[in-house]
């Protein structure tokens, strides 16, 4: 939200849905959870947003589609993309485990890297790059929690 302009911190995003702290910290929350949170969330602290959703194991979101979404995305400064991705394969760690949902940054179509904004700095530093073709089977990954593929959240401006 802040990356659009509209200040907000974690706490508000809590408070303002409430959406129980444990539910997050002991379970963590699938793609469907996060953007029913998004939405909840734009809607109450009447934000001029959108919000959808894609799930990576929808046929229309192949890796072509991906790198084009991904392309439009770092030109356009009008919307963010939160990536959620299995992290042992986003960054080819067998000792990790789990989804995590972070930013979409930057994309070089010369080297074929993402670079992510990472919400968890501490663990996998601020920024760090991944090849997209990685960062698309990441996302193509399923999550336990509800035999669905992983995707993404992109919240975009209304335009006035």
């Amino acid at each position: 939200m802040t990356a659009l302009g509209f200040s907000t911190t974690v706490d508000e995003i809590f408070y303002v849905t409430k959406l129980p702290i444990a539910s997050v910290l002991d379970d963590g929350m699938t793609l469907a959870e996060t953007y029913d949170t998004c939405v909840k969330y734009v809607q109450n602290a009447n934000l001029p947003l959108t919000v959808s959703v894609e799930y990576f194991d929808n046929p229309s979101m192949t890796m072509e589609k991906f790198v084009e979404s991904v392309e439009k995305a770092v030109s356009d400064t009008s919307d963010i993309h939160i990536l959620n991705f299995n992290t042992k394969i986003a960054h080819n760690n067998p000792n990790l485990e789990g989804g995590h949902f972070s930013l979409l940054a930057d994309y070089n179509s010369s080297s074929q890297e993402v670079t992510i904004a990472d919400t968890n700095p501490k663990r996998y530093t601020r920024f760090w790059k991944c090849a997209i073709d990685r960062m698309y089977k990441a996302c193509v990954d399923k999550d336990s929690a509800c035999d669905r593929s992983r995707g993404m959240i992109v919240l975009r401006k209304n335009n006035n």
